[in-house]
């Protein structure tokens, strides 16, 4: 973005501070008012409008109305946030330009305050809302939230609340099958314990057509079934002592992704819905997890504890040249065991100064015992020839202190936040068979980050506010990829951390009598040492070898706005949109000579927007019905790699529902991607491993299919 453009932007937020006791005529059905979010982003209870950064929430409501199942959907309803979901546990996921698809991610995931290192992919219903957090999220959350965070925040157990819950069952196109059960049940005292579990069968949109006429794979391609339970229980253990605990399990057995192989250029794409494999790619995962929460209420403050272990089994198969020519295929057997505890003491009194402070640990380890096969018509005989490729044990350790305190002024609002992280990451590679020799390695450092916002504060309940926050993403090491040091000695290659550094000024408030809510802010992004996947032939031996460098400096800056209106008693209205411009800084010349100045860096999506309504009322029987749409559009992104990429062409999803109560019985129709638009949230250009340049050429195209369109209907009681 030029000058003359951020200036502009710039102008456009100063307009809306220059306003700020703005406020409308009331109309004649002033007395509906949107209701007030209430969210947890800063780690304590606080209206959405009162944070000085941006952050969006999809409320428990909106999540069932719009039949949000997973990750797929999200991001097709928050702007400058592209998501894909991968069912491997690992989301391809960028947001204002920041983090990189593949074995980096740079974005955050989170369910009721732990952090999902393995299977954020997996389902979780029964939510209280999603948060989503843009921005360097590093005091508060620390690592690998350079770009921002997803908080999944699911409901508590209520003793208040009595024995309450919802039977569903949905089924629609694809062979869907889909049923799921929620209950609050009160237990003695103020305990109470609630229950939610579901499973699923889909039997996709991908065929195998098997034209090497042998009936070796499944017809479809990307069916799966998934299960899940999660149990919690909440109630005081003394006057001022409260405890929260879950366990979940998760089941996946599916494909790796709804990956394509497109033949034609952006402009002129295929889409294809058959994808002639030798090998389905599939994953199957089991993920157990536990969270225990205590909670100390005492004279001015709050002591809080959240200690979670979770455990992760996958394996994944996956045909890397994705045709029947049996050339490359990968085995990932895989294990993680995840540790986290953190400790905070937040403040409680009505003073001017607010402040927060405490200590978090996680500890990560992951087995790989993964081998991949090769052959036979690469070779012309008659047999696959098996080598392992990545045998590790790594281990990563996160240990952090952090603060951030808060003053007020008479109309003012000072934070200050600073984080301490000391993080490292070891591994040992047993790989010896392709390498030579077993090796290791290690790489740690230690960040300071700080946060630093001023706020001004209104009469009319609105805020204007800058801020400037600093994240980052730990470096690492990379898998099979040694090197050989002056001594001889056998190490692993290793890539750097990244760094972000975002200033943002924005405005938040409400007009019209509280009937409509309105934030705009502008960002820029200093982002260093941006890391990504480089996927290149073995020089050693068949297939490819993957691993992360650090290519260089971006910066990327842009303008986001969100409106939300009552326009009637029945009528809500919404609006968003957001603008990213970014590039790769002058001098960014990688080592073969290549020079990226200027360029835009992969998984950045320039413009994307949305429109919704829901209209809700009741009919002459006494039936409440509510409709709803969702327009979004997305606009032209950058695939990977970082040299050669192409461009995603912009696409246009729109959702429909519509939901019919009465009684106990709720009736809901859905229909996904109802214009029927063919679209890639993510695509990859990737080496040609077959023997068919004459069709394919040197390189083909990979692309992650979007939402399709999809016609479902449900049951639900609810008691």
């Amino acid at each position: 973005m030029n000058f003359k453009s951020k200036y502009l932007c710039v102008s456009l937020v100063i307009s809306f501070l220059s306003f700020p006791a703005f406020s409308a005529e009331s109309t004649e059905n002033s007395a509906t008012t949107l209701d007030e979010i209430i969210v947890t982003a800063r780690k304590r209870e606080e209206s959405l409008l009162d944070i000085s950064e941006s952050v969006s929430a999809i409320s428990g409501a909106d999540i069932d109305a719009r039949n949000i199942k997973g990750l797929d959907k999200i991001g097709l309803l928050i702007p400058n946030l592209n998501l894909a979901k991968r069912a491997d546990g690992f989301p391809n996921v960028s947001m204002r330009g920041i983090g990189a698809f593949g074995l980096t991610q740079g974005v955050g995931f989170y369910l009721d305050d732990v952090q999902l290192f393995s299977d954020a992919s997996s389902r979780f219903g029964d939510l209280e809302r999603i948060e989503v957090l843009k921005g360097p999220q590093g005091i508060l959350y620390g690592g690998s939230n350079i770009g921002g965070a997803i908080k999944f925040v699911s409901k508590r157990p209520s003793a208040d609340e009595g024995f309450t819950g919802r039977i569903k069952y949905q089924t629609g196109q694809q062979g869907i099958n889909d049923a799921e059960v929620s209950a609050n049940i009160p237990l003695q005292g103020d305990w109470a314990m609630r229950v939610f579990s579901y499973t699923r069968d889909d039997d996709g949109f991908i065929t195998n057509p098997n034209s090497d006429g042998v009936d070796n794979q499944p017809v479809n391609i990307d069916k799966y079934s998934e299960d899940g339970t999660r149990i919690s229980i909440a109630g005081s253990l003394s006057d001022n002592l409260s405890l929260y605990a879950s366990v979940r399990r998760n089941e996946y057995e599916g494909p790796v992704n709804t990956w394509a192989r497109e033949l034609g250029q952006p402009g002129s794409f295929f889409y294809p819905k058959q994808l002639d494999t030798g090998t389905n790619s599939s994953r199957n995962a089991e993920t157990t997890a536990a969270t225990l929460e205590l909670n100390w209420s005492l004279d001015g403050f709050d002591i809080t504890t959240i200690t979670s272990q979770t455990d992760t089994e996958s394996t994944r198969i996956t045909d890397v040249d994705l045709t029947q020519f049996w050339y490359f295929n990968t085995t990932r057997p895989e294990e993680m065991d995840v540790l986290t505890q953190e400790i905070r003491f937040t403040s409680t009194t009505d003073s001017n100064l607010q402040w927060i402070v405490g200590g978090y640990m996680s500890d990560y380890e992951r087995t790989m015992d993964s081998f991949l096969t090769f052959g036979p018509d690469a070779i012309g005989l008659g047999f696959v020839f098996a080598m392992p490729f990545e045998k590790i044990v790594e281990e990563n350790t996160h240990n952090a202190l952090f603060g951030n305190i808060s003053y007020e002024v008479d109309q003012w609002r000072y934070d200050f936040g600073l984080r301490y992280d000391k993080w490292e990451e070891t591994e040992l590679n047993l790989d010896s068979e392709t390498n030579g020799a077993v090796h290791g390695g290690k790489v740690d450092d230690t960040e300071t980050l700080p946060r630093v916002s001023i706020t001004r504060n209104f009469d009319n309940g609105s805020i204007a506010y800058f801020t400037t926050s600093q994240g980052y993403e730990p470096g690492g090491l990379n898998n099979g990829v040694p090197y050989t040091d002056a001594a001889g000695n056998k190490l692993l290659g290793q890539f750097g951390k990244e760094e972000a550094l975002q200033n943002e000024l924005g405005w938040k408030g409400t007009m019209n009598e509280g009937r409509t809510s309105l934030s705009v802010a502008y960002f820029d992004i200093e982002y260093k040492d941006r890391a990504f996947q480089v996927v290149a032939p073995n020089p050693g031996g068949p297939g490819l070898i993957e691993y992360v460098t650090n290519i260089g400096d971006s910066d990327q800056n842009g303008i986001e706005l969100e409106v939300t209106t009552q326009a009637t008693d029945n009528l809500v209205l919404s609006f968003a949109a957001g603008f990213v411009n970014s590039d790769f800084a002058d001098g960014t010349i990688l080592a073969d000579g290549t020079d990226l100045s200027g360029v835009t860096p992969p998984a950045t999506i320039d413009k994307s927007f949305l429109v919704a309504a829901d209209y809700s009322t009741n009919l002459s029987n006494g039936t409440e019905m509510t409709l709803g749409a969702q327009w979004s559009f997305t606009g032209q992104g950058v695939g990977m790699p970082v040299v050669g990429a192409l461009k995603n062409p912009s696409y246009k999803v729109l959702n429909l529902q519509a939901a019919f109560v009465t009684g106990p019985w709720d009736f809901t129709l859905t229909l996904d991607n109802a214009m029927n638009e063919d679209y890639y949230t993510d695509m990859e250009v990737f080496p040609n491993l077959s023997n068919d340049q004459a069709t394919i050429g040197d390189t083909f195209i990979i692309g992650t299919y979007g939402v399709q369109k999809l016609f479902q209907a449900s049951l639900s009681y609810n008691f």
